[in-house]
């Protein structure tokens, strides 16, 4: 495989560039000196200690030497005749030693007490000379042992890395607190409020296994795992144990294994003195205190540092070796991809560090856009070597992962050009790049408003930032502010969509507040950044915005009928929290970590809002919405129908909260047609055959406008037997249900004479039966499939009069394989009709639709609210669209979890739905089974995506979808 360039072309952060002079930390401020020094000192610098143990219990000075060896030799001269009676000479015979013995006993004892005590000492200097010797031996061989073992510790990888050219990569894990502090530290029993520090744990551990397991081992530098608000959680320390010892899986160099639990070797062969030793590479931080996202940051990025500068100082550490930071959220985990030669800090080295040729340049303009369109005040020029500078910030992307209750995970890939962006309230809401951004790079990369749940950087890059407030508590805000830094103090943020740079995102582990930001931290954001430069309309605009969605979430929930009088409560509570916020955002300049200055060090917050995020146009809202939310909470204005202030307005009432909180789980899709056949290859996108059974044969779904069939009675002995008395379906027409034709009709004059805001709804129709059940497709045709502005009855047989199509799916055509065949089917209506149609409703042979009333609901109010999100009516111009599922809900088995809408009577999609369904659901949501239960099937694989069957019930709790 190639290897794509992955600079950027921008220019590095230096302490005297725009974004100020690093940060500089008070001696005692952040980690204690004891507990960076023990990690420090204990595990990765272990042989400077060993020198340092053992020279001060060897060393002896030479002068203090030659005393002692003077003495010693003095006392042997003295003492060598004792020495010779003492010890006899192997030839002494008997007689002799007879006489020596005779000698001495008729000595005095005081004479033999001494001469005792002389031989004592005697034997005590000679251990000593003997002692001296040895420990100078010694010393030689432990002096060239320490040696060898430093030249052999600055070949090892896994201390001293690649060099400059590789960088090391140091991570940051900030586990943060539950959304309830006090479940801290709690396992989940059965459920309960546990359950949320059980999946905030895991997550971690998944993030940091992740990091090994996508990662060469030597070139992690430190992972770091702060754990926020909390102490030490055993199990969990236990396995970070596990992990840092390489008992689990874990990358090294090219290849991926782990090691036997006891004896630390590798699974399979590992010969005796081959040496996989690894050093410890994770280093845990414990704030008692919960401290917040963008605090235990700080303080693990300060533990870096520190690190940093120690392997400098023991010389296993080049300082031209430029770290790369890591941030990863605890809800993400970095995606594996089958590759031994390339990892995804390759990709990012070649985007934050390596410097291409001059020759390459028209390479990098393809590659990032963000050199080839830049702001005039930034100098993208190439160096006088004929280089780029590299990039500043590589946000990675954005797959999702999800499961079913039987543990199955599912894994969505994003598409190319989603991004991450913020509307006026400051919430996170997704979007896309500009073709034109797209276009520079074929796609391969695009820049993003927002980082996402892992960002890379240089190390200096962050250490160089004006801004680092501490009282940004939860990943969005901390993210937000990163985001600032990188866009307005420097030269931005890039995604790589074509690089191994991506993760997998599990949703359900962080809270919502911890990806949403609340009023106060709102405040702050907008206090340090949106001051001076003309930017305070930005703040003005903001801060509105804030408190009418505070005011919002506490009091139109509690509304019933949406009075004046709730209407002046809204007004009332939204003037207090502005002037609640405003004061907030006074009071926060005053604040010990607020960042100053930012004016003089920074781009404006206009400049942003203009070259980086013009998708929110700040000025043009106020234009337009002020007198559209002044005219919903004075009530309904009596305005013709269709005048030009009346479009993108805010609806007469808002959205039921079950309604709006289906809705809000999950994400708009962008509309536009993707193509996902698949060269038409292989089920379920082979298509249909026609009479012949060649495939290719497309269906013209209009045929029924064209030529409508009449509808008629024969006699009255037939309509005798259609309308006899007690006929269930002729009793649910006549006295259940009615059709609307007023409103139908007025609705379709409006539309004639162009006094609509726009056209009506159209409606695709899909029936499904088989050839034995062809007889009751001509009642259909006549009454109700008409109606349709598109309509097709998928069979097993094509009959272009009848208006039968023959899709072949994978597996028998029988009731227990309904499953594949509406998978095909489905796919047959994405491939052909999807851009014509706004919604799509299927059914069985044996359904009654009554087209006006669907056509009347689809164009409703709510339905229109709905699909754009629940805030503002559609405007007609909208790119994007919320997933609506409509239909008759049931509990799969009673499970309230597991919503799904009955097949009975059919069920209506949106073109986003539909998107949803054919390109991202069916290839992956049980692709080969074989069920008759299509419809609980096609709710699982959407359920999967966040999409959620919508509650259809009228305003007096009838149902619109009866399958009875």
């Amino acid at each position: 495989m190639s290897t794509p360039i992955r600079s950027s072309g921008r220019r590095r952060l230096q302490p005297s560039s725009r974004a100020g002079n690093p940060i500089r930390r008070a001696p005692n401020s952040g980690a204690s000196a004891s507990s960076i020094s023990s990690n420090d000192s204990e595990h990765f610098l272990p042989m400077s200690n060993i020198m340092n143990n053992n020279s001060s219990n060897v060393q002896v000075s030479p002068e203090r030497s030659r005393h002692h060896l003077a003495r010693n030799l003095l006392a042997i001269a003295c003492l060598w005749p004792l020495l010779f009676l003492i010890i006899p000479p192997p030839t002494a015979d008997p007689a002799h030693m007879a006489i020596l013995s005779a000698g001495i006993n008729s000595s005095s004892k005081s004479f033999t007490n001494k001469f005792q005590s002389i031989k004592k000492r005697a034997h005590d200097k000679i251990d000593n000379i003997r002692a001296v010797a040895s420990r100078r031996v010694n010393l030689a061989a432990k002096t060239q042992f320490l040696r060898e073992e430093m030249s052999t510790l600055l070949r090892r990888k896994d201390i001293v890395g690649y060099g400059p050219d590789r960088p090391r990569v140091a991570v940051v894990v900030v586990v943060p607190q539950p959304s309830n502090g006090n479940n801290v530290g709690r396992r989940a029993k059965g459920g309960g409020e546990g359950d949320e520090e059980s999946r905030i744990l895991k997550g971690a551990l998944d993030a940091v296994q992740s990091v090994f397991l996508t990662t060469d081992r030597n070139r992690i530098f430190i992972v770091t795992v702060v754990m926020d608000g909390r102490g030490k959680v055993g199990t969990f320390e236990a396995k970070l144990d596990d992990i840092d010892a390489g008992r689990t899986m874990h990358r090294h160099g090219g290849e991926v294994h782990t090691h036997d639990h006891h004896h630390g070797q590798l699974e399979g062969e590992q010969k005796e003195g081959e040496g996989h030793y690894h050093s410890e590479k994770i280093h845990t931080l414990y704030n008692h205190e919960g401290m917040g996202v963008s605090a235990s940051r700080k303080e693990a990025v300060h533990f870096i540092n520190v690190l940093s500068r120690k392997h400098e100082q023991a010389g296993i550490k080049s300082p031209e070796e430029d770290l790369i930071l890591l941030f990863l959220s605890v809800d993400s985990r970095l995606k594996e991809f089958d590759d031994d030669n390339r990892t995804w800090l390759d990709d990012v080295t070649d985007a934050l560090i390596l410097s291409p040729s001059i020759e390459q340049n028209q390479d990098i303009s393809n590659k990032f856009p963000s050199v080839a369109k830049k702001d005039s005040k930034v100098d993208t020029k190439p160096t006088k070597d004929g280089t780029m500078q590299p990039s500043n910030a590589v946000s990675f992307a954005v797959d999702t992962s999800s499961s079913d209750t039987e543990g199955n995970v599912e894994i969505h890939s994003s598409h190319v050009g989603v991004t991450l962006s913020f509307d006026q309230k400051l919430r996170p809401r997704p979007s896309s790049a500009t073709g034109q951004q797209l276009a520079l790079s074929n796609g391969e990369s695009y820049p993003t408003p927002l980082t996402q749940s892992a960002t890379a950087l240089r190390l200096r890059t962050y250490n160089a930032f004006p801004a680092s407030d501490e009282a940004l508590t939860s990943h969005y805000s901390a993210d937000l502010e990163l985001s600032f830094n990188l866009w307005m103090c420097a030269d931005g943020i890039d995604v790589i969509a074509s690089s191994y740079a991506r993760v997998v995102v599990d949703p359900v582990i962080l809270s919502s507040s911890e990806k949403d930001i609340s009023g106060p931290l709102a405040a702050r954001i907008v206090s340090a950044w949106m001051s001076g430069h003309g930017d305070d309309v930005y703040a003005d605009k903001i801060l509105r915005a804030v408190a009418e969605r505070s005011a919002q979430d506490s009091i139109i929930g509690m509304t019933k009928d949406h009075s004046m009088s709730d209407r002046k409560l809204l007004v009332d509570k939204i003037k207090v929290l502005n002037d609640m916020l405003v004061r907030i955002s006074s009071e926060a300049k005053h604040s010990s970590s607020f960042p100053t200055g930012l004016g003089q060090k920074c781009r404006p917050f206009s400049w942003y809002a203009q070259n980086v995020h013009p998708q929110n146009d700040f000025h043009e809202e106020e234009d337009v919405n002020d007198a559209k939310k002044k005219a919903w909470m004075n009530g309904p204005t009596t305005k013709e129908e269709g005048s030009a202030t009346d479009e993108n307005n805010l609806p007469s009432k808002p959205l039921n909260e079950d309604n709006m909180a289906i809705i809000s789980k999950t994400s708009p899709v962008n509309i536009k047609y993707v193509d996902a056949s698949g060269g038409h290859a292989e089920h379920p996108h082979k298509g249909a055959t026609d009479e012949n059974g060649k495939f290719g044969y497309v269906h013209d779904e209009t045929f029924l406008i064209k030529n409508p069939p009449t509808f008629e009675i024969k006699d009255e002995k037939d309509r005798g037997v259609l309308c006899k008395k007690g006929d269930p379906n002729y009793q649910m027409l006549t006295k259940k249900v009615f059709v609307d034709l007023p409103n139908h009709e007025a609705a379709e004059k409006r539309a004639e004479h162009g006094l609509a805001k726009k056209g009506r709804a159209k409606i695709f129709c899909l029936v499904y039966t088989i050839e034995k059940n062809h007889h009751t497709i001509p009642a259909i045709k006549e009454t109700w499939g008409k109606k349709c502005d598109g309509f097709m009855v998928a069979s097993t047989k094509t009959d272009r009069e009848l208006g039968t199509v023959n899709i072949p799916h994978e597996g028998p055509e029988e009731y227990n394989n309904i499953w594949q065949k509406v998978r095909s089917m489905w796919s047959y209506v994405y491939d052909n009709y999807y851009e014509k149609y706004d919604w799509f409703h299927i059914g069985g042979d044996d359904l009654y639709l009554i087209v006006e009333n669907l056509r009347l609901y689809l164009e409703s109010e709510e339905i229109q609210l709905a699909s754009n999100g629940g805030q503002y009516l559609p405007n007609g111009s909208e790119e994007t669209q919320t997933p609506l599922f409509l239909g008759r809900r049931f509990a799969e088995g009673g499970n309230m979890d597991r919503i799904f809408i009955s097949g009975g009577s059919g069920y209506t999609m949106n073109k986003a739905t539909l998107k949803t369904l054919v390109v991202d659901g069916l290839p992956k949501c049980r692709p080969h089974f074989h069920t008759f239960s299509e419809d609980v099937m096609v709710a699982n694989c959407l359920r999967q995506r966040n999409i959620l069957p919508y509650d259809t019930k009228d305003e007096a709790g009838g149902e619109r979808y009866m399958p009875f």
